[in-house]
């Protein structure tokens, strides 16, 4: 094999390495879950079915005028309310942020996410009483449909199809302020299930009244994997973090 040959083969090598890092270190993680996020593509797709632009969909919106006793009932989440499209979902999901880091000295947000998530909310006397999320693991999709395959191993979906969180114990909830159309924050404790683990955890959520009836929760926690027994899947280009971010976004509507 001559000096041009191997030139060629170099030449190769190079090319393909930097097509791995433009479609796999540089690839787009959607933005972490926020409120202001979730309200402004709910305002967008309303805008949208109205024929209208968003601006002018907030601008006429009515102010939310409830009382605490209105809002002291059971929430369900919606499953079927709005559209889960991984980049922009105006409907519930829930899912997973994990870092990954190549040897090349880059780093990447691997990102998870499922629309499969139903459950229920319960506010009552001035508290978040109770709560139930179960969430459809075969769902969950990713950034790269190419990670796929390895996210359902290390989670066990074949053997574990669904998570769950159950709160295990009321919190004070300030109903006056969601009546009043403010978005409220609270730390929630309960079971949280992954492939097939169970452990204790707190996470911090928000929720907000977007209208009569209709009700925003957004939530995101730190998780450790070996806590669920979760392998995170290896390469021989990059390390994945023995963290992640657990994160979820639920529309829920009186039931």
């Amino acid at each position: 094999m001559n000096r041009n040959i191997f030139i060629a083969l170099g030449a190769v090598v190079l090319i393909a390495a930097g097509w791995f890092v433009y479609e796999i270190i540089d690839t787009d993680a959607p933005d972490a879950v926020s409120t202001d996020a979730a309200l402004e593509q709910l305002q967008t797709e309303a805008a949208e079915a109205d024929g209208v632009d968003s601006a002018t969909v907030e601008a006429e919106a009515d102010p939310v005028s409830l009382t605490a006793d209105s809002i002291e009932s059971t929430w369900v989440v919606d499953d079927e309310f709005g559209e889960f499209g991984f980049d922009n979902a105006s409907g519930s999901f829930a899912g997973f942020r994990v870092e990954k880091e190549f040897f090349s000295g880059q780093n990447a947000t691997a990102v998870g996410r499922t629309g499969g998530v139903t459950g229920q909310v319960v506010i009552g006397s001035g508290e978040l009483s109770a709560a139930e999320i179960t969430v459809d693991m075969t769902q969950m999709v990713s950034d790269d449909s190419a990670r796929e395959g390895a996210i359902n191993d290390a989670i066990k979906v074949d053997e574990h199809a669904t998570g769950s969180f159950l709160v295990a114990e009321a919190v004070a909830l300030d109903t006056d302020a969601l009546a009043a159309g403010e978005t409220v924050t609270v730390d929630v404790t309960g079971a949280l299930t992954i492939a097939g683990a169970t452990n204790q955890v707190t996470i911090p959520i928000e929720a907000t009244i977007v209208e009569d009836g209709l009700g925003l929760i957004v939530g995101s926690a730190d998780l450790v994997w070996a806590d669920y027994g979760v392998e995170t899947p290896q390469s021989s280009v990059a390390d994945v973090a023995d963290e992640g971010i657990l994160e979820f976004q639920l529309i829920v509507q009186i039931g």
